[in-house]
Order: structure tokens, then sequence, then C-alpha cells
């Protein structure tokens, strides 16, 4: 038998015959990478926390019911805005209500997208994508776009610029906050809606605010109704109010600057009316006992 007869390796075992196989690596879970600025990464729900100056206060049940299911059958469509506030966690800027209806539906991770954004600007946009979704009850609105003039110093022109709704708007919407605590709750609980709380204004008497607001709610009384009952008889003394939105379109170029450079300074609403040659008064809104006091504050302060 030559030296090179293959019938040799015989001997050696069927072994020799078959070519050598590597054993596989055992499979490795990959780690996910957190997530970087625009892109979208998934993230343990777990490791997120809501904003404690969400303007949102309320979370309708049935809606929120109706959110979790969504998710469920079809996951979280549009990603969860956040911020990195340490170590693998984050923060909501935008998207609480997925957030949670995630953590019902069971969902250990969810989709994010990160932004690198300041106390003021998280405040800035929580704000804006709630109004633009419409989520806010109208007391919500309110405190939203009245944070929007303290705590970021902007005037009703510039809320609205962001936000896409009139100064007008803005500004009506802000009054409601000069309702008693008690009333605003049913303006909250769309018990008394907005036009409705618009006219309780017209009365000064916190009392009868509250039994007119009984009536409205007990007799179905429409917005038309509630401002007929608030409008000053014939007869009366007492003159009907002007139209705010006139008196500010009759005045000089030079004093509406000089009142949204008022307004900017201190983050509210300001009249100025003109009462005859170079006289008039200044009309400030203050909408709480610490609004009052933070004006104060920026008046007599050097």
């Amino acid at each position: 038998m030559s030296k090179n007869d293959p019938r040799k390796a015989l001997g050696k075992g069927l072994h020799s015959l078959l070519p050598q196989r590597v054993a596989a690596p055992p499979a490795v879970t990959p780690i996910p990478l957190p997530p970087t600025e625009g892109n979208v990464a998934l993230v343990d729900i777990y490791a997120i926390s809501p904003n404690p100056n969400q303007p949102r206060r309320e979370f309708d049940p049935l809606a929120m019911m109706e959110l979790t299911q969504s998710i469920e059958r079809d996951g979280i469509i549009q990603p969860i805005i956040v911020r990195s506030i340490g170590a693998n966690e984050y923060q909501i800027i935008a998207g609480e209500r997925r957030w949670r209806a995630a953590k019902t539906a069971g969902l250990t991770k969810v989709p994010v997208l990160a932004r690198t954004a300041d106390d003021q600007k998280v405040l800035e946009l929580a704000i804006v994508e709630n109004i633009q979704r419409e989520d806010l009850n109208p007391i919500e609105l309110a405190q939203a776009f009245h944070r929007m003039t303290v705590e970021l110093g902007l005037s009703h022109d510039e809320i609205g610029e962001k936000t896409g709704k009139d100064r007008a708007t803005i500004t009506n919407i802000i009054r409601l906050l000069q309702l008693p605590e008690d009333l605003q709750q049913l303006v909250s609980a769309r018990k008394v809606s907005p036009g409705h709380a618009r006219a309780l204004l017209k009365i000064q008497d916190a009392q009868t605010q509250r039994e007119m607001a009984e009536r409205c709610i007990r007799e179905g009384w429409s917005v038309r109704q509630a401002e007929e009952y608030t409008r000053p008889a014939k007869g009366s003394t007492s003159s009907p109010l002007p139209n705010p939105k006139q008196l500010q379109a009759d005045l000089d170029p030079n004093v509406k600057a000089a009142i949204g450079e008022i307004e900017r300074k201190l983050g509210t609403r300001v009249r100025i009316t003109e009462k005859g040659r170079d006289k008039g008064q200044i009309e400030i809104e203050y909408y709480s006992a610490e609004d009052l006091d933070r004006i104060y504050n920026l008046i007599v302060t050097d």
C-alpha cells in the first residue's frame, strides 16, 4: 500500500473525512443605544418620568382607555419627546398621555425622540403641543397662557405667534382666571362654557356670579341669554362697558408700542384709556394674589 493511499485515512475514523465545524457563538442580545438628538430610539418605559410642569392636570378616563386599546392593538405610532436628565434617565417634554397609556397596556419599551431643551423650552414645547392637540380644558389653557406670560416673559402677541391664536382670544381666555376657584372648576368640567364665564366676569360680586352660574346650568341658558342678563338695564346710570378692541384700535401708534413694552415687562394684559387732553388711566390685569404680588414687586423694584 503506497504512502499516499487514501485508504489509510479510514483508520483515523470518519471524523477525519468530514470538514471541521466551528461552534457558533452564543446569541447576544444587542444593548439598545441611548437616544441621540433628533433620532428615535427604544427606551425602558420606567427610565422615563413625567414633566412636573406639565400644563395638563386632568386625563379623561374614557379617552385614556381608548388610547390604551389603540396602543395594545397598533403600538405607539408617534414617539414620545423627551430630554435627558441623567444617565439613562429621561423626562417627558410631550406625550405623557401616550406614556401613561403604554404603561397601562403593559409595554416595557417605548419609542422616544430626544431633544435638547432647558426648563423654559420644555414648558413652551409642552404648552404648544397640548394647545395644538386641543387637549387642555379652558382653565388649563388659561393657566398655560398665563405661565407663558409670567415664566417665559411673552406678550399676548408673542403667545399668539407661537400658538396660532389671535391676541383677543388669548386675553379672553386668561381672564377666566379672575373667576372664583369653584367657578373655575365648573369651567374645567365644561359645565359652564367659556362664553358663559366671560358673561359672569361682568358681575363684580362673587356670590351673584355663583347664583347666575347655577341658573345657566339649571335652566340651560345660551351664551346670548347670559350676556343679556348681565347687560345694563335701559335707564341705568351705569354706562355700558367700552369695547376694549375698539379702544386699543383708536390709540396712537406710540401709545400702542408703549403698551406692548409694559405688557412684556409685567407679563400681563395692560390697557390705556385716554380721558381727555393729556389725561387717562392705565389698567393692569392680575389673576391671583400671587400674580398681584409678582406685579407689585416688578413695579416697585429698581
